[in-house]
């Protein structure tokens, strides 16, 4: 078998916050724009009473500035220098990939427009204006899962083995159903607490130089 055609027998599910960019830029948003008591339901989330879906939105309606005002706040924000290299790389692989995020999609969309990355799909949550308010709405949940975009789903509707990238809370339940894991943060630490393969990496070239050694291109 080819290269390019065992490349093409995979799905490379990438997260957002913490993966692709260095800082979580939900967090960061939420810190900078809501009002005080988004924390608690953080709290509430972190320690599993509610799923990332109720947490979002109650953190939402906290936030009283335009989606203009976060969108220019997260232009100061970059992206790991190394993944547009990454992303094309996978495109002359003919490997499938996706950005699979509990974010925001306008946000991600934006980030990877501002570092000249495009031709990727994201599925992510949707952050909208209506009224004078911000909403949030979740195109990608699914029934049972707490979360506002079901990796799990994601990766399953692929019909294609799952590469699992991430680095945290929300990447968890979907390390558990990837044929292979890249890990750093909180994902590294989840997976040899609970007997899951993976591998470690910093930046994006170190997952290119993986897939190299692997046989993936």
């Amino acid at each position: 078998m080819d290269c390019q055609t065992e490349a093409m027998r995979h799905f490379v599910a990438i997260d957002f916050d913490g993966t692709i960019t260095d800082d979580d830029i939900v967090d960061s948003i939420i810190e900078e724009f809501a009002e005080p008591g988004w924390q608690t339901f953080e709290n509430l989330w972190l320690n599993g009473t509610i799923g990332s879906a109720e947490c979002l939105r109650g953190q939402v309606g906290l936030i009283g500035v335009t989606l203009e005002t976060i969108l220019s706040y997260v232009d100061g924000f970059t992206i790991d220098p190394h993944f547009r290299g990454f992303h094309s790389f996978l495109k002359s692989a003919g490997t499938s990939a996706a950005v699979v995020s509990d974010g925001f999609a306008v946000v991600i969309e934006r980030m990877l427009a501002n570092a000249g990355v495009d031709g990727i799909s994201v599925y992510a949550n949707e952050l909208s204006e209506a009224d004078g308010r911000l909403r949030i709405s979740y195109p990608y949940s699914a029934q049972g899962c707490t979360s506002g975009n079901c990796k799990c789903m994601a990766m399953r509707n692929s019909g294609l083995p799952a590469i699992l990238i991430g680095d945290g809370h929300s990447d968890f339940c979907a390390a558990r159903q990837a044929s292979m894991v890249l890990s750093k943060g909180k994902l590294s630490d989840y997976c040899r607490e609970n007997g899951i393969n993976f591998y470690g990496f910093n930046n994006f070239k170190d997952i290119e130089d993986l897939f190299v050694r692997l046989g993936l291109k």
